[in-house]
C-alpha cells in the first residue's frame, strides 16, 4: 500500500466512524437517556402510565424497538449494506446452536459470578445480563408484556443493530477489529458496570458466530435460547429454589463435556497488522467518544438516580 493509498484509508475510515458515532450517539439518546429522564418525570407526576404495568412496558417497547432500529437502519443505508447480506440462510443445526448457547451462558455465568465478587467491594451487585434501554427486575416476570420483550423482542433487536449492523459496519476495517470494537459499544450499552464484563463475552461470542455463518439468524436462536434459559431459571419455585444450584452445575459439567468431547467447535478470527491503527482511529473519533461516555452516563444515573 503506497503513502497516498494509505493517507486516503484513514480518511475514509476517519469520515465512516464519525458517522458511525453520531448514529450511535442517537440511539444512546434515544434508548437509554431520554428514557431514563421520562422514567424519573413519570414517577414524579405519579403518572397513569408508572402505575399500569402493560402500559408502562408498552412505551418502552415502542421506545426500545423504534429507538434501536431507526439509528442502525440509517447505519446501515450510510454504509450501503443489504439486508439480505445480514440476514442469509446458514447450515449450522438446532443442535449445534443449542450447544453454543449452553457453552455461552456457562462462561458468562463465570463471568457474572466474578464480576460480583470484584464490584462487591465498592457495594455494587449485577445479576444475570439487563436487557439495554431497561433494567431487568426480576419482580416482573409475570408481566407477559416484559418477558415477551426479554426472550423475543430484545435477542431480535439487539442482533439486528449489533451482530447485524455495527460488527458488519466496522468489519470492513478488519473483522478483528469490528468483533472488539462491536462488542465494548454492546457492553458498555448495558445499564450495570457489573454486567458489562460478561455482556462483552457475550457479544464478543454471538460476535464470532454471526461472522462464521456470514448471519444473524444463527445468533438470533442463540440469544432467544439464552435468555429463556436465564428466564427458567429465575421463575422455579421457590420450593426448588436450592435445585437452582444444582441446575447451573449440572450446565456447567455439560458445556465443559461439550468442549473436551470438540462438539463445540472454536470459531477463529485472523488478526490484522492494521488494527493497531484502526483502533486509534476509531477511538479517537470525539463522535465515538461522546457516544460511548452517554453510555457510561446511562450506567451511572442507574447505579446513583434509580
Amino acid at each position: 500500500m503506497s503513502k497516498k493509498e494509505h493517507r486516503v484509508s484513514k480518511k475514509y475510515a476517519k469520515r465512516q466512524f464519525n458517522t458511525v458515532g453520531l448514529l450511535l450517539i442517537m440511539y444512546a439518546l434515544a434508548v437509554m437517556i431520554v428514557p431514563f429522564f421520562l422514567h424519573m418525570y413519570l414517577i414524579d407526576q405519579d403518572s397513569i402510565i408508572v402505575n399500569d404495568e402493560f402500559l408502562y412496558y408498552g412505551v418502552y417497547f415502542i421506545i426500545i424497538l423504534f429507538g434501536t432500529v431507526v439509528p442502525f437502519f440509517m447505519m446501515r443505508k450510510v454504509a450501503r449494506l443489504p439486508f439480505k447480506k445480514i440476514n442469509r440462510n446458514f447450515t449450522a443445526t438446532f443442535t449445534d446452536l443449542f450447544v453454543q448457547a449452553i457453552v455461552f451462558f456457562t462462561i458468562c455465568i463465570a463471568l457474572t459470578y466474578v464480576s460480583n465478587i470484584l464490584f462487591s467491594y465498592i457495594g455494587m451487585e449485577g445479576k444475570l445480563l439487563s436487557s439495554i434501554g431497561f433494567s431487568y427486575d426480576e419482580a416482573n416476570l409475570d408481566n407477559a408484556l416484559y418477558v415477551f420483550m426479554l426472550i423475543a423482542v430484545t435477542p431480535i433487536v439487539e442482533e439486528y443493530a449489533f451482530r447485524g449492523v455495527l460488527l458488519n459496519v466496522l468489519s470492513k476495517f478488519g473483522k478483528n477489529f469490528g468483533l472488539y470494537a462491536s462488542s465494548v459499544i454492546f457492553a458498555l450499552a448495558h445499564v450495570s458496570f457489573v454486567e458489562m464484563i460478561p455482556a462483552f463475552m457475550m457479544g464478543f461470542q454471538l460476535g464470532k458466530t454471526s461472522l462464521r455463518y456470514k448471519s444473524i439468524r444463527p445468533t438470533i436462536v442463540i440469544h432467544i435460547l439464552f435468555n429463556l434459559l436465564i428466564y427458567t431459571l429465575c421463575v422455579m419455585p421457590a420450593a426448588v429454589t436450592r435445585y437452582m444450584a444444582y441446575a447451573l452445575a449440572t450446565i456447567v459439567i455439560i458445556a465443559g463435556y461439550l468442549m473436551i468431547s470438540g462438539r463445540y467447535e472454536r470459531i477463529r478470527i485472523q488478526k490484522l497488522r492494521s488494527n493497531r491503527i484502526t483502533n486509534v482511529i476509531f477511538y479517537s473519533r470525539p463522535t465515538i467518544v461522546i457516544a460511548m461516555l452517554l453510555m457510561v452516563v446511562d450506567s451511572l444515573l442507574h447505579l446513583f438516580l434509580s
